[in-house]
């Protein structure tokens, strides 16, 4: 309390005084007999100017705080394919009836699969396993507490990076769960393979099988198409050489969609089969396409264009540097006018007349006050000032999927300074950025209109950029897929439809299929007022079921779970407009989780011991619990806790001082003072 503070209490305990003398001192033969009075005056009217002062008193609170201890229990499927589902709900119910247990910590109760969940019921039907995650959020949850965990988990993850090389600030007590014992196994880890291809092409396939044993084996891998062999051959495994990466193609002889079964023969008295074998499906496109690349000057970039889109073996660039020729545009599903002048007039009234799509790439040699008249997609007002604009990826852009290939490491491109407008709907794919300020101004966008799609790239010398996509990567192949796809969708014959859909054409037994939906107004830009339906059906039992979607960022998303093994077709309704898509995928038998046999203890002891835990199998967990309460890390902390409270939010003193009025009114009315 302050020194001004106690000098004005001092005071109002002498106006008290000299109220209550005023009231009562010199009129003693009046008051003869009634000393109360005097003393009831003073303390009403001081306890009145204290809560007019309301200064602030200081009060100290004691707290017992115990250690937390979170218990989180697996809820994946692969307890139960390893039925083990009464040894964990057997073993939380017996921590939750430990007295001891329960006096020295606050117990809390978590699941997990995907990711952490508060314990409401264990299921064990989850499709997914992520460790990693899990064990981050408990710590970002508890950062600052004394917070332990029991992990109750077969330690077999299904999805996020590996576990046993976290650092963690809480200890981590793993009880593991499930098989100890190592079985012989072989199986598909993993298949990279794209998802399209072009008719008449062949795409490449890459497979990783892992060996678990110790004796040396030759099996066979079999790539099938329902029946037929397409792929055979033999490799040999052994406890040195435990894994292969197998790379080969596959021909692509006709248009749609494709499904494959990629299989490793079993071992002899191989306990787990069903990661034997992986399905993947490949889409086959009749893609082929001219690209006219036009200029009436040389560079780089020209050189750049014709040699990446021809790594496509669907695709053949023609340049024409003469632009008075009679060009059938017709013939060409894609145009590219490189830093257009006056001189591309005749070009620019011939692209009015036809609906073929073009790309536009601008520089220092551009005429710009020619190009704002001759298109009115977009303008620019330049100065005549050169600027080195550098790329920024909008990881919001959404017309296709667009990987980034490093492009805040990419050397800059030179064209005008000025600011660009578009009066069409346009995406950008990417921003411009001027030494290390971030502008909303588009580098490279995209438009649709209802004639064509079309994309401008405002610089030279991406030809740079190819090259430094080869020197950090060794390869061109970044550059040129980034290149390539955006060159696809520009020469894609397919116009731009009202609805269009997203999704996988498989799914694992208990998995989620996920359904992503967009649905775009006559001038093509995103309607989120739209009222989306989906319709499923079984094929072999018929059965029928009907959802809404769900608004989610700029698309629709329906999700399906708990589907049974099977093939499903479905329609997508945009019902409002009365327009629809149809589909269809395939639920397999095969989930993920049923790939581990055996629990993974080494995984387990790793990070318990780096975290300075402990590890034990289930039925030792009681003396898990036992070391815990031993511990003398986990002890009861007494919390001191100062807190300022002003005086005029203690209630009682407002209720005490109307009381001293009261008694003193009574008493002055019973002596007949009043």
């Amino acid at each position: 309390m302050s020194l001004t503070t106690v000098l004005y209490i001092a005071l109002a305990a002498v106006i008290a005084f000299v109220a209550a003398f005023f009231q009562y001192g010199y009129k003693t033969s009046k008051y003869t007999g009634t000393f109360i009075l005097p003393v009831l005056r003073f303390l009403a009217v001081f306890s009145l100017l204290l809560l007019l002062l309301n200064p602030k008193v200081t009060s100290r609170q004691y707290q017992n705080l115990r250690p937390t201890l979170n218990i989180i229990a697996d809820n994946s499927a692969s307890i139960e394919y390893a039925k083990q589902r009464g040894q964990v709900q057997g073993l939380i119910n017996r921590i939750a009836k430990n007295t001891n247990l329960n006096k020295k910590f606050d117990i809390q109760y978590y699941s997990f699969s995907d990711g952490l969940h508060p314990l409401d019921s264990l299921t064990f039907n989850k499709p997914e396993t992520n460790i990693i995650k899990t064990l981050k959020t408990v710590n970002q949850l508890y950062k600052n507490r004394v917070a332990p965990v029991i992990l109750i988990t077969d330690g077999n993850q299904t999805y996020g990076s590996n576990y046993e090389f976290y650092t963690s600030n809480q200890q981590i007590y793993t009880i593991a769960v499930g098989d100890t014992l190592r079985y012989d196994d072989i199986k598909i880890s993993r298949i990279n393979v794209n998802a399209y291809t072009n008719l008449n092409n062949k795409f490449p396939v890459e497979v990783f099988v892992q060996y678990d044993g110790d004796k040396p084996v030759q099996k066979t891998l079999t790539i099938r198409q329902k029946n037929t062999v397409l792929f055979q051959k033999q490799f040999r495994f052994s406890a040195q050489q435990n894994s292969q990466k197998i790379q080969f193609y596959l021909p692509a002889n006709s248009v749609g969609i494709h499904h494959y079964t990629c299989a490793i023969a079993t071992l002899d008295n191989e306990k787990n089969t069903v990661n034997n074998r992986k399905p993947f499906t490949v889409e086959v496109l009749d893609e082929q396409a001219k690209i006219l690349v036009l200029s009436t000057i040389n560079h780089p970039d020209i050189g750049m264009i014709k040699r990446s889109i021809e790594t496509h073996k669907q695709r053949k660039v023609i340049i024409e540097k003469e632009l008075n020729k009679d060009i059938q545009f017709k013939d060409y599903q894609l145009v590219i006018l490189y830093q257009p002048t006056s001189k591309f007039d005749k070009v620019f009234k011939k692209l009015k007349e036809n609906t073929t799509n073009y790309f536009i790439i601008t520089g220092t040699k551009t005429d710009w006050k020619f190009l704002n008249t001759a298109q009115v997609v977009f303008s620019k007002k330049n100065s005549s000032t050169f600027e080195n604009y550098s790329p920024t990826l909008n990881t919001g852009y959404d017309e296709y999927l667009v990987e980034d290939i490093g492009f805040s490491k990419l050397p800059p491109l030179e064209d005008y300074f000025g600011d660009i407008s578009f009066s069409v709907p346009h995406k950008i794919l990417l921003y411009q950025k001027i030494a290390n300020f971030n502008t909303q101004n588009p580098l490279l966008a995209t438009f649709t209109t209802k004639a064509r799609r079309g994309a401008v790239l405002f610089g030279e010398n991406s030809w740079k950029w190819r090259m430094l996509t080869n020197v950090e990567n060794r390869s061109f192949e970044k550059f040129d897929t980034f290149f390539n796809k955006l060159i696809q969708y520009l020469s894609s014959e397919k116009r731009a439809s009202q609805l269009e859909i997203r999704y996988t054409p498989f799914v694992y037994a208990n998995g989620t299929m996920v359904i992503d939906a967009q649905f775009f107004d006559a001038t093509y830009a995103f309607d989120n007022t739209e009222n989306l339906q989906l319709i499923v059906s079984n094929s072999e039992t018929k059965e029928t079921k009907k959802l809404p979607f769900a608004l989610k960022n700029n698309s629709y998303q329906a999700v399906l779970s708990n589907l049974k093994p099977g093939t499903y077709n479905f329609r997508v309704l945009a019902k409002n407009h009365q327009i629809s898509k149809s589909g269809r995928f395939t639920v397999l038998t095969y989930g993920i989780e049923r790939q581990f046999t055996t629990t993974n203890t080494a995984s387990l002891k790793k990070i318990a011991m780096a975290s300075q835990g402990n590890f034990a199998h289930i039925h030792q967990a009681d003396k898990m619990l036992a070391t815990l309460l031993s511990d003398k890390r986990y002890a009861t902390v007494q919390k001191s806790v100062k807190k300022r409270v002003s005086l005029i939010d203690w209630k009682w003193l407002l209720a005490w001082v109307i009381s001293l009025f009261s008694i003193e009114w009574f008493i002055r009315k019973y002596k007949g003072l009043i």
